[in-house]
């Protein structure tokens, strides 16, 4: 078969659009893809930034996780004439808001949050917000030894379930139990499933397919001693004297610095409290020493006073006086009348009898000086 060069031709015309037209086809899908990302990008950043402009006008912060079902939110009206905030859960009607504002107890699980305001340009905004609520982790008491088993117990929200994870360097164990409607729960483990070492384990909550935090770890020691030890946030908060030498006192001091420093904080606490009293007897002994010391300073003061001449003056004229008193009063006494009586009772040494015994007639007058 003959094949002319036009036939040639003809055949290549042919197949140059079809070729051009799937070229251009995959072309175009492929900018057709690309564009689509890029607006999807576009419009999350810009629908952040818009939540974003929102949350910095309300100086809202609400967290997406959160255990606390009454958690407390703060806000601030960013329109110009206060018009106020409004609030809308899960659907239900919106309803006026002021801050702080505790959410009315929602339930484990999802919850949607709409917020109505007013911008700072006038214009009415929505600001929606999603907030979980977890169950509050589980408090778990120190764990006992009771005849040949060790009690695990505690307390959680009330008919939920509780998970509580056992490791020591060898297994890990899960124990799973209902809290009841009290909120108590409680494990019992046989002594000869464990083995003698150190047992470090938590739990948490789970509701509706919700889990809580996990709870604080606490470990414990199976031994023939069957000596049970907590722990807190990692840290060991216990130790045992007969432990210590000199090899590891360099490491059991790194290792319980809070309690290198709760040593360090009551030696300082008593030495201040000793001081303080001591400051205050002694204030109290010097008071009284002042005291005395300034009533001794006065009555020195007083006797030792200065006198001025007028007193001075009076005082002598007073001395004078009290002279002349005195004067008078001594003549008075010269001045004294004295009877016949006692005239003949002073001087009987001188009785006037004649040679025979009788009396001589004697005149005596009684005269005074004038």
């Amino acid at each position: 078969m003959k094949i002319s060069l036009k036939n040639i031709l003809i055949l290549l015309l042919l197949l140059i659009p079809l070729n051009t037209a799937i070229a251009q086809t995959k072309s175009t899908a492929e900018i057709l893809g690309e564009e689509n990302t890029n607006t999807t990008e576009e419009l999350d950043l810009k629908e952040a930034a818009r939540e974003a402009d929102f949350l910095n006008q309300l100086l809202l912060d609400i967290p997406v996780l959160t255990d606390n079902p009454s958690h407390i939110i703060t806000f601030v009206d960013p329109s110009e004439d206060k018009s106020g905030v409004q609030m809308e859960i899960d659907g239900k009607s919106f309803q006026d808001i002021l801050s702080p504002y505790s959410l009315p107890a929602l339930s484990i699980g999802k919850h949607e949050l709409r917020f109505k305001f007013v911008d700072k340009y006038g214009a009415t905004q929505i600001l929606e917000k999603d907030i979980i609520i977890i169950p509050r982790p589980p408090i778990i008491n120190s764990p006992t030894f009771q005849e040949e088993s060790l009690q695990i117990s505690g307390t959680g929200l009330s008919n939920s379930e509780i998970i509580i994870i056992i490791a020591s360097s060898k297994d890990i164990l899960t124990l799973e139990d209902n809290i009841d409607g009290e909120g108590n729960w409680s494990f019992n483990i046989n002594k000869e499933n464990l083995t003698e070492g150190v047992y470090t384990f938590s739990g948490y909550t789970r509701r509706h397919g919700y889990a809580s935090n996990l709870s604080e770890p606490i470990t414990f020691e199976v031994g023939d001693s069957q000596t049970v030890v907590t722990k807190e946030n990692g840290n060991e908060i216990y130790f045992k004297f007969k432990d210590i030498s000199f090899s590891n006192l360099n490491e059991i001091v790194s290792k319980n610095v809070d309690l290198i420093i709760l040593i360090i904080s009551t030696f300082t606490l008593g030495f201040v409290l000793s001081a303080i009293l001591f400051s205050i007897f002694r204030n109290n002994s010097d008071g009284k020493n002042i005291k005395i010391l300034e009533k001794k300073i006065k009555e020195n003061g007083k006797q030792n006073k200065e006198i001025t001449l007028k007193e001075k003056l009076s005082q002598t004229e007073a001395i004078a006086k009290d002279n002349k008193i005195k004067e008078k009063k001594e003549e008075k006494k010269e001045e004294k009348i004295v009877t016949k009586i006692d005239f003949l009772k002073d001087f009987k040494m001188f009785d006037p009898d004649n040679e025979k015994g009788q009396e001589e007639k004697i005149k005596v007058t009684l005269t005074s000086k004038d």
